[in-house]
């Protein structure tokens, strides 16, 4: 077995997703040599390659352009295991195949991740949306979850740095507006906001200044979505096109994905990436203070030989930065107690606890035959109503933003793959067939376009507060390839999401009488993700938010990290990334995590000086 030579570096960052790939960028600039530890392959596939993969997939997951190929449904084919889509719709609760395993009586956590050089950023949305001020207090201002040790009017400046680095596409103005935020005086998004879609103007002619849930009296309103994705040629990027496949891939490269900061790191000539290496310890002397990371190494992502370990190291230097997202974070320090009977970081005991996402309500239905609302143009949203983010309401039930989409019924349920495929072959999948007619030439196309162009869907992302019993661990029975301890996840929704799931329902209730369309959403009581709340059935979809599970807090009683994302148990040692927040409000949190991590490094960089 191979040993990796040490070498000792101002800076050593496991994992090249948002967080650490932004972390190095900004530590080389400042002329701080840095490693990243990158647990799989690294930026020897192209943007190129992965689009092929991914039109050539024969389901188009979120997961599909992203290696490996094999251990989709079998972990122990791999040397980079982790959550896919496919193990969520076929084997969430088998261990054998999915890289997760479940307590008894946990719901299954309905996001993914990846293990690459980018991480999960290669497949986000783009959408950038600031959190509001009442979403860092949610505890103090509404009696549920936890606040954060910092405010708003703390993040703000970082905000409008991360904004810089994505070249978000907004509009200043209205986003102050109707988020009740202040900006930075004298600042403006990098881009102007992408154009709005034909279905984002019937929602503004039919929807904005309607009430649309009993418990607020705010009246909806649509406003543009901002978005780390161009409107117009900008940071050597293409303008959007429009293919509506932003998750998982832009075919144009259009949207920002960590890669970028990566290359830009790696170019300063102070940066090494070291691809398949696997950290699974962390190395702390007497003092407290992190010496080392160990890390094992593989040499095939897909096809492992018998052991798939071929060598280990030990990366040594004066600070140290976990970036590899809640999950993995959690593992990496629970497995370190594991293998060496040192605690690490959890003096707490709170390491792996408070993971959360957004469950999704996602409902769907067919706009009038002479309204047609011309889906699968644009990116997947171009807008949302942000007008339900806040309010008393928080007191009772959880709060949501509704995300507009333009990819007709591609997330519900795979079109226009499947109503496509229901008029060749005779079948009603879709549930736009129910004569299970088989058509060809001109009525095959004049039906299914009639079909296609009036879908449109709704997204409610729901928050969830920060519940410790929802938590990872480590598995007694399953390790992976490596022979590391899997994760294993205790998920379930509190009555107070529960609650957010209904107020959805009835909202999306309205917004179709207000559209004058039919609804199609179809709910499932035998669905893995199927939940019942106050007698009725209802499904959640993951919104690929993995947050939680080292959070940030005022007290080393309390919480893991400081408002820094510095560990309160070692001097030298961070954790970033959305594992630290400890809420989530209702915005997709990328934006926030990479305002955080753009903090962090300022921190990092006045104790390295």
């Amino acid at each position: 077995m191979r040993t990796t030579r040490q070498e000792r570096y101002d800076a050593v960052i496991v994992g090249s997703g948002f967080a650490g790939a932004n972390i190095a960028w900004l530590l080389a600039r400042a002329g701080k040599r840095v490693l990243i530890l990158e647990a799989g392959p690294g930026l020897d596939t192209s943007h190129g390659d992965l689009l092929e993969r991914y039109l050539l997939a024969t389901i188009k997951t979120p997961t599909a352009p992203y290696p490996p190929d094999a251990g989709a449904l079998d972990p122990s084919r791999t040397n980079a295991p982790r959550p896919t889509t496919e193990a969520l719709l076929f084997a969430w609760n088998d261990p054998a195949r999915s890289y997760l395993e479940y307590a008894p009586g946990s719901l299954p956590f309905g996001s993914t991740s990846e293990r690459l050089a980018g991480g999960t950023g290669n497949h986000w949305m783009g959408t950038a949306i600031r959190m509001d001020g009442a979403d860092f207090s949610l505890q103090s201002a509404y009696g549920h979850g936890l606040d954060w040790p910092l405010g708003y009017d703390d993040l703000e400046p970082y905000y409008g740095q991360a904004e810089q680095l994505l070249g978000v596409a907004g509009d200043r103005a209205e986003q102050e507006e109707v988020n009740d935020i202040p900006y930075g005086a004298g600042y403006d998004y990098p881009q102007g906001p992408i154009p709005p879609s034909h279905g984002d103007r019937i929602f503004r002619a039919h929807v904005d200044g309607a009430a649309i849930t009993a418990d607020s009296p705010a009246a909806a309103r649509t406003t543009s979505t901002p978005a780390g994705r161009n409107s117009g040629p900008f940071m050597n990027r293409s303008p959007c096109r429009g293919s509506t496949s932003c998750t998982p891939i832009c075919p144009v490269r259009a949207k920002y994905d960590p890669r970028e900061a990566l290359r830009m790191a790696l170019d300063t000539g102070r940066v090494e990436l070291r691809a398949k290496a696997v950290v699974d310890a962390v190395h702390v002397d007497e003092g407290g203070a992190v010496t080392g990371l160990h890390y094992l190494t593989y040499d095939d992502v897909s096809v492992p030989a018998a052991s798939g370990r071929t060598g280990e190291g030990v990366a040594t230097g004066g600070v140290y930065v976990l970036a590899a997202h809640a999950i993995e974070n959690a593992r990496i320090l629970l497995n370190t107690e594991r293998a060496t009977g040192r605690r690490v970081a959890n003096s707490s005991g709170l390491v792996g606890r408070h993971l959360m996402d957004h469950p999704v309500y996602l409902a769907w239905g067919l706009m009038p035959a002479a309204s047609p609302f011309y889906g699968y143009r644009g990116p997947q949203s171009t807008s949302g109503i942000e007008t339900f983010r806040n309010g008393s309401f928080r007191r009772r039930r959880a709060a949501w933003r509704i995300e507009i989409g333009n990819g007709g019924w591609t997330w519900p349920i795979g079109d226009p793959y499947v109503t496509g495929a229901d008029f060749v072959y005779g079948r009603n999948d879709s549930g736009l067939n129910p004569e299970r007619r088989i058509l060809a030439h001109r009525d095959y196309i004049s039906t299914v376009n009639a079909l296609l162009t009036r879908q449109f869907r709704l997204a409610f992302l729901v928050e969830q507060e920060a519940d410790p019993s929802n938590r990872v661990e480590l598995s007694d029975t399953w390790t992976d390839n490596l022979g590391i301890p899997r994760p294993r996840i205790h998920y379930g929704l509190s009555d107070y999401v529960r609650a957010g799931f209904a107020s959805a329902r009835a909202a999306t209730e309205r917004i179709v009488e207000l559209l004058g369309a039919t609804e199609h959403t179809v709910t499932s009581a035998e669905a893995p993700t199927a939940f019942r709340h106050d007698g009725q059935d209802y499904n959640y979809r993951g919104a690929g938010h993995m947050c939680g599970t080292h959070i940030m807090g005022p007290a080393p009683s309390n919480s893991v990290v400081d408002a820094s994302q510095r560990t309160w148990d070692h001097p030298n040692l961070y954790l970033a990334g959305c594992g630290s927040m400890p809420s989530v409000g209702t915005q997709n949190p990328t934006l926030t995590m990479l305002a955080l991590t753009c903090r962090t490094a300022d921190d990092i960089l006045a104790r390295l000086a």
